[in-house]
């Protein structure tokens, strides 16, 4: 443990705190995907992994439906009025 508080106090000394962080993000990332590979994902990443598929997928709807609705409101008034009247 004293070996690890004597390189990060060296590593602040001649990098600054980018490189601390830098440091402590990579053992953070490296830990995380250890937990990762020994428990598998947990059920709350599982359920935010799900969640942001469904969030993508909202988003795309909503995306093609402003997308109508910006046509129709630069359209000349006739043509939108006919195009509705074919669909009819």
């Amino acid at each position: 443990m004293e070996g690890w508080i004597v390189a990060l106090i060296m590593v602040s000394a001649v990098g600054g705190p980018v490189a601390l962080w830098g440091i402590t993000d990579t053992v953070l990332k490296h830990r995380r995907k250890m937990a990762e590979i020994k428990y598998g994902r947990s059920d709350k990443e599982a359920r935010l992994a799900a969640d942001k598929v469904e969030l993508k997928e909202t988003v795309a709807m909503l995306q093609d439906r402003l997308a109508v609705l910006e046509t129709i409101a630069t359209d000349p008034a006739r043509r939108t009025a006919e195009e509705i009247e074919a669909l009819r």
